[in-house]
């Protein structure tokens, strides 16, 4: 574990990239404010630096005058309050996960902010597990939406499971290449694709390059999708839309990211590690896989125009 000393070394350390676990119902930036809050409190309590002293002069003016240093109370934390407060440090996030949405989050402390945006910028595929529940619909297409209607499901199988997301990521790669202007038996597509994955230049067009089901104990369903670009609501959406190619109707339960990039869950630090210690650990971890993948913020892949 990293060792520390004073506040003061403490405080140049907390420069990078750390990789926590969002819980679900917990906003992006209350993960910010507890992490912010906890350093600050932590950096308080740690042995800071000397009180600065002031200079007294005492003595009668018509004789030999005293000078000696005395104790700056302007400069005791009792007097003008915290040395380390909320302002004092920097933190953003590499991509942003909804508030329903639980799973890894990078965020990036003070320089480490520089980190999150070439991360967000490069665009990493992230993977998530998507659970669902068959034979209710709901309007928002999660479960905490009101119910609209309701359907049998007992002849969904796996089989036919599989065969709609098959379908459905053969129809997302085959429109990548289509708003692109390639035709996908030329040369061009292939040298393109074989330069690394095929990312679209627009940051808000979500894009799906894989997608299965891991899981079926009917009515309850389990997706593992790759993808860019997405978002919470998009990935409830896919979800009802795959209830409607079954025949049936379908809501989301619960979105959970299971790795970004090269950043996985094993490494996302739960809430209760949420301490300085702990961070400053895991911050050296991320950059360690930094170090190791250095495409990771500057992918070689081609950037479509669509």
């Amino acid at each position: 574990m990293v060792q520390i000393r004073n506040a003061a070394v403490a405080y140049k350390t907390l420069n990078g990239l750390i990789c926590v676990y969002k819980p679900s119902c917990v906003s992006v930036r209350q993960v910010q404010h507890i992490i912010v809050t906890h350093l600050c409190r932590e950096l308080n309590d740690l042995p800071g630096r000397p009180l600065e002293k002031r200079v007294e002069i005492v003595g009668p003016t018509n004789a030999p005058m005293e000078v000696k240093l005395v104790p700056n109370y302007a400069d005791d934390p009792l007097v003008c309050g915290p040395r380390y407060i909320h302002e004092d440090i920097r933190c953003s996030w590499a991509t942003h996960l909804g508030l329903f949405s639980s799973g890894v989050l990078l965020l990036g402390i003070n320089d480490g902010t520089k980190l999150t945006y070439l991360l967000n910028t490069a665009r990493p595929t992230r993977a998530f597990k998507v659970h669902g529940q068959f034979g209710k619909g709901t309007d928002t297409y999660f479960w905490n939406g009101k119910t609209v209607e309701r359907a049998s499901f007992g002849h969904v199988t796996r089989a036919k499971i599989d065969r709609v997301v098959a379908h459905i990521q053969a129809a997302h790669q085959k429109t990548m290449y289509e708003l692109s202007g390639l035709h996908m038996d030329s040369q061009t597509t292939y040298d393109i694709a074989s330069e690394g994955l095929l990312r679209p230049a627009n940051s808000k067009l979500p894009v799906i390059y894989g997608i299965k089901c891991v899981h079926f104990d009917p009515p309850n369903f389990t997706l593992e999708i790759q993808s860019v670009n997405e978002y919470d609501k998009y990935l409830w959406t896919l979800v009802h839309d795959l209830g409607v190619q079954l025949k049936t109707v379908a809501h989301c339960t619960a979105v959970q990211c299971i790795r970004q990039g090269k950043f996985t869950l094993p490494l996302a630090l739960l809430r209760k590690h949420w301490q300085m210690e702990h961070l400053l650990n895991n911050m050296d971890q991320c950059r360690q896989i930094l170090e190791d993948n250095e495409n990771l913020l500057r992918p070689k892949s081609a950037q479509l125009t669509i």
